[in-house]
This record gives C-alpha cells, sequence and structure tokens, in this order.
C-alpha cells in the first residue's frame, strides 16, 4: 500500500499499538483474505475473463471433484442487475459487480416472467470461452467480456 493510499484510508490515525495489531493480523489472515475475493468481484468482466484459472484440464470446471459444490476460481458467480426476461444473440448483460458480459452465438432464452436479479454462472468453455447459465433455467449462452 503506498503511502497516499495509507493516508486516504485513515491508517495514518491509529497508534503505533494499533498499527502493528493490525499488521499481525493481516498477516496471520491473509490467506483467508484472498480466499474471500471470488473471480466474480473483479471490477470488470475482461478481469474477470483474464484471470489465470488455478485449476487446470478439463476435468476440474465438470463436477469430477469428490466435492461437487466448490465452485472454480475462474467462475464467476452474481446476479444480473435489474430485470430480465431472456436473451438473444447481441444481449449485453450487467451484473450488480459492475461486470458486462455479451452473448456471442445464437442462442436464446424467454423466462415467460419477468425475473428481478436472476443468479448467474460464468464459467470456462469446454474449447474456450465463456458460457453463461441463469439459474433454474437448463439453457446456456456462449459470452464474451466487453468491459
Amino acid at each position: 500500500m503506498g503511502e497516499n493510499d495509507f493516508h486516504e484510508s485513515g491508517l495514518d490515525r491509529l497508534t503505533p499499538a494499533e498499527l502493528k495489531h493490525l499488521q499481525q493480523w493481516l498477516s496471520v489472515h491473509a490467506g483467508e483474505l484472498a480466499a474471500a475475493v471470488p473471480a466474480s468481484e473483479a471490477a470488470s468482466a475482461s478481469a474477470a475473463a483474464g484471470k489465470p484459472a488455478r485449476s487446470s484440464g478439463w476435468f476440474s470446471h465438470h463436477g469430477t471433484s469428490a466435492n461437487k459444490t466448490e465452485v472454480p476460481d475462474d467462475t464467476v458467480l452474481n446476479r444480473i442487475a435489474g430485470s430480465f426476461k431472456g436473451w438473444g444473440p447481441h444481449t449485453t448483460f450487467t451484473l450488480q459487480n459492475g461486470q458486462q458480459w455479451r452473448v456471442i452465438d445464437d442462442s436464446d432464452l424467454t423466462t415467460g416472467k419477468t425475473l428481478e436479479d436472476p443468479e448467474v454462472t460464468i464459467k470456462p468453455g469446454l474449447l474456450g470461452g465463456w458460457l453463461l447459465k441463469v439459474k433454474g433455467y437448463n439453457a446456456s449462452a456462449r459470452v464474451t467480456p466487453v468491459n
């Protein structure tokens, strides 16, 4: 952290003892903090898509793990911001975290009813690219990062 960030965050107002305690706590919990920020918290879709996968190989993305609830680090779990009725070619989605993704295939989905802030999963596709799926629907769309 640079001097400006140190000042902007108010850390310069801590006593030396408080600052030492904070530094010790951060050093002990650094691994937990790093693991607590998933790829879906990246500021842009391009940043999420560009994040190197920690797991490797086709099998790591297709449920061969003993723990089927485990989510690979390169999977984006978030919600579409606002109302959702479906998609078609070239539809652009904005997620609640600010990421934007555009449909690049000819797929379409019509929900039949308007959904508010539906959950989505965006994960690496088999031959590269990304697949978006809305929770509760069996269709998926190939997508690409917009921002």
